[in-house]
């Protein structure tokens, strides 16, 4: 049910103006649309930019933080001594040094690697050499062109050979020339001691950086958090200041506002306190466009995310939520098809809601409780209970079941429901699709439609009931009148060739929109099949693959068992509850005449 609103035009004086605004923002409860252009100007930007780095920096800091925080060396200031922009820019500089020190490691681990073409590096021995008037070299040339005789006539000695290159050195006499066809190796400016000492100093600086962050993290957040939530309510108060319509050379401020009707008094009595001027009126159809607030009972209110996923209703229609609600947990039941999956989220789901443990996503444990629920009842007429075929089980309990099951014929039972429950959706649809266009525009844009349900659903009834027969013929004739000569205004003369051509070219949208409708509910029974099918492949996998080894054997059916239904009841709950949303959103709402498109209720108040 969507809650009624009240509008609330209100006039305030310019130098009162940002003094209201917070009094109003204080109250809490009335929402102001927002311009388009206000969230693309400059300081809104800036204001949105701000919050997503301040969501980067908390991301980087929980991906930080350590279960097991010691103390750091590191001498610097605690997050308490900063606040805001400071503590921003503070961590800014912190993750820019780890930063500079990852690439100053990248950059000497290169230099590193060069000495490595070398192997075991001697430069001790090196210099002892080269203090004893000796010059030693370093030459690389290609495997090809490396010449023996250089062994014999400048000393030459191959330390390396790697990827088609030879790598040697020369040790001659102090100042003796030494020309060879061979490329001079040249070494990095540092030893490779020093490079290893700089590469080890600074990952210990990293890791003191990393430890201090990890070590403020907490607090850190929380300020941060503090910080994003006043520049959102800096955002919230910068759009409604510019919602305002200026009056009187801007002397005058014009803001409109919306308040629900049953909180409407609580408002009233709180403007009449203030040095404004303001009516409160009722919403004019095709004018305003009030915020939405849906008001439904529980089972109902679980659905209103579903729903919101797709669009929200506009004030002057139907709330669809409670009509698809009951359908939507049919479905998932179908898809799913397993009383035994059924059963394990019912029971999952449950003890989540009585631990407590997450409160904050009790609606979604509900939402999940319930559709496990509607798969334990379908799952309980296609009679399978973790892949198991229930109607060759014998036990009591399940005897008495066998009734409602789908006989081992049921898979074109199971074909024929689904297409039985397609039909009597869409109808349904249809019927509400008449309250829908009376209400949006009037009686008489919903003529043909009632035209329409008269002449499928009263035919399908009546020849139920009687075969065809006079109620039959009835049916035919009040439908086809009301589609095809009273579907529009009938002022003029050529008023019924217009109806009737605009009535055949509706019968023709009609026709083939509502076959590819319908078949489109086949997917439930595909999708319940395939996971029956797979389930029980999964239990005569772990029958046939177990050895003859007693406890090796009940060992590896049970991982079978375990994985094998743990994945196909992560992809049947996923199909599950895709394709049941696709029917609601595409075939459900298409014939329920479901317009959409408005916003939702979110009063100017301080977060």
């Amino acid at each position: 049910m969507i809650t009624p609103m009240t509008k609330l035009t209100m006039l305030i004086y310019h130098r009162d103006y940002n003094k209201f605004l917070n009094e109003l923002r204080d109250h809490g409860v009335v929402h102001v649309h927002t311009k388009k252009e206000t969230l693309q100007d400059e300081t809104m930007k800036a204001k949105m930019t701000e919050v997503k780095h301040i969501n980067n920096v908390i991301k980087a800091l929980t991906q930080t933080k350590t279960k097991e925080q010691e103390l750091c060396d590191l001498a610097t200031l605690r997050p308490c001594d900063l606040r805001n922009e400071e503590l921003i820019n503070h961590i800014d500089e912190q993750y820019a040094k780890m930063d500079s020190i990852q690439q100053e490691i990248v950059a000497l681990q290169k230099d590193n690697n060069i000495y490595a073409q070398w192997g075991a590096f001697p430069e001790e021995r090196l210099k002892l050499i080269q203090d004893n008037n000796w010059d030693v070299r370093f030459f690389t040339v290609p495997s090809r062109k490396y010449d023996n005789a250089w062994e014999e006539e400048f000393n030459a000695f191959l330390v390396n050979e790697l990827a088609g290159f030879k790598y040697f050195t020369t040790i001659t006499s102090k100042g003796k020339e030494v020309n060879i066809e061979a490329e001079k190796f040249h070494f990095p400016a540092m030893k490779k001691s020093e490079i290893e000492a700089k590469i080890v100093e600074l990952k210990n600086e990293y890791a003191s950086i990393k430890q201090y962050l990890a070590e403020i993290s907490e607090e850190a957040i929380t300020l941060l958090n503090e910080y994003k939530q006043s520049v959102i309510n800096d955002a919230n108060f910068y759009k409604v200041s510019e919602a305002a319509q200026r009056l009187a050379d801007d002397k005058i401020m014009a803001l409109e506002g919306w308040v629900p009707t049953e909180i409407e008094a609580d408002t009233i009595a709180w403007l009449n306190k203030e040095d404004v001027y303001f009516e409160a009126t009722e919403p004019e159809k095709n004018v305003d466009n009030p915020p939405i607030k849906l008001k439904n009972r529980f089972f109902s209110r679980l659905f209103e995310m579903v729903g919101n996923m797709y669009s929200i209703p506009t004030y002057w229609e139907l709330d669809m939520t409670p009509f698809f609600a009951p359908f939507f947990v049919i479905f998932f039941g179908f898809c799913m098809g397993d009383l035994g999956y059924g059963a394990l989220i019912c029971l999952v789901t449950l003890g989540l809601i009585i631990s407590r443990k997450m409160k904050e996503m009790d609606n979604v444990l509900w939402l999940g409780f319930f559709l496990g629920l509607g798969t334990v009842v379908m799952g309980t007429i296609s009679g399978t209970f973790f892949g198991v075929p229930l109607l060759d089980v014998d036990i009591p309990i399940v005897n008495k079941l066998k009734t409602i099951m789908f006989k081992p014929d049921g898979l074109y039972s199971a074909f024929y429901v689904s297409l039985i429950i397609g039909v009597f959706q869409i109808l349904f649809g249809m019927c509400l699709k008449i309250i829908n266009q009376t209400k949006l525009y009037g009686f008489g844009a919903a003529v043909s439609t009632l035209g329409w349900v008269i002449l499928l659903l009263g035919g399908i009834v009546s020849f139920l009931i009687d075969g065809i027969g006079i109620p039959f013929y009835v049916c035919m004739i009040v439908g086809c009148v009301l589609i095809f000569l009273l579907n529009g205004p009938i002022n003029s003369v050529t008023a019924p060739f217009k109806n009737i051509g605009s009535g055949l070219w509706d019968t023709y949208n009609m026709a083939t929109g509502l076959l590819g409708d319908v078949l489109s509910y086949i997917r439930l029974f595909a999708l319940g099949l395939s996971g029956s099918i797979l389930g029980l492949v999964f239990n005569d996998l772990a029958m046939n693959m177990r050895p003859d080894i007693p406890v090796l054997g009940t060992i590896v059916m049970l991982l079978i068992l375990i994985f094998g239904h743990a994945m196909n009841i992560a992809l049947s709950a996923l199909s599950a509850f895709v394709h049941p949303m696709r029917l609601t959103f595409v075939e459900f709402y298409k014939n329920s005449g479901f317009v959409g498109g408005a916003k939702q209720y979110e009063p100017f108040k301080k977060i």
